[in-house]
């Protein structure tokens, strides 16, 4: 089971990027559930991302490319996949001028290829003990019957 964030989550972190800097609001609110959805697109038993690392960089990419917010998309689609891992059991920490280079190149469709993207994903994710048992309180309480519906505006459940 992958956790992915839902548009609430990713909505908290872009507000919170902005108050640091940049200009608020949306370009097409819409865009942040597409986004998602497109990362954990699974039709018929055909996914079109089918590991976790191909899902994280059509979240990153999507997020970066179809610009649902007026400013903050790259540092949005960044942090939320960098989180996005994280509940999943690894951490992604690249370098941050990489990362910014990364982002750019995106933004720019100089890099358009999401194996590729999720290749320079993988090389700078390491699983973490602290993600996995993260991962793991996190699949326990989403399950619980108790706290599903507040973790339910956080994250969404995907097979």
């Amino acid at each position: 089971m992958i956790f992915a964030p839902t548009a609430l989550f990713l909505n908290r972190i872009h507000e919170a990027l902005i108050m640091e800097r940049g200009e608020r609001g949306f370009m097409c609110e819409g865009m942040v559930q597409g986004s998602i959805e497109r990362a954990m697109t699974y039709v018929y038993d055909y996914q079109p991302f089918p590991s976790l690392f191909m899902k994280a960089a059509a979240l990153l990419y999507s997020i970066t490319v179809f610009h649902p917010y007026v400013d903050g998309n790259k540092r949005t689609a960044t942090i939320g996949t960098m989180l996005f891992l994280y509940f999943n059991g690894y951490n992604f920490n690249p370098p941050a001028e990489e990362a910014v280079n990364m982002a750019l190149a995106i933004a720019r469709q100089e890099v358009t290829d999401t194996a590729e993207i999720a290749k320079w994903i993988r090389k700078h994710s390491k699983r973490s003990i602290r993600a996995t048992i993260g991962s793991i309180l996190l699949r326990l309480l989403f399950l619980s019957p108790i706290t599903s519906k507040g973790l339910g505006a956080i994250f969404q459940k995907f097979p």
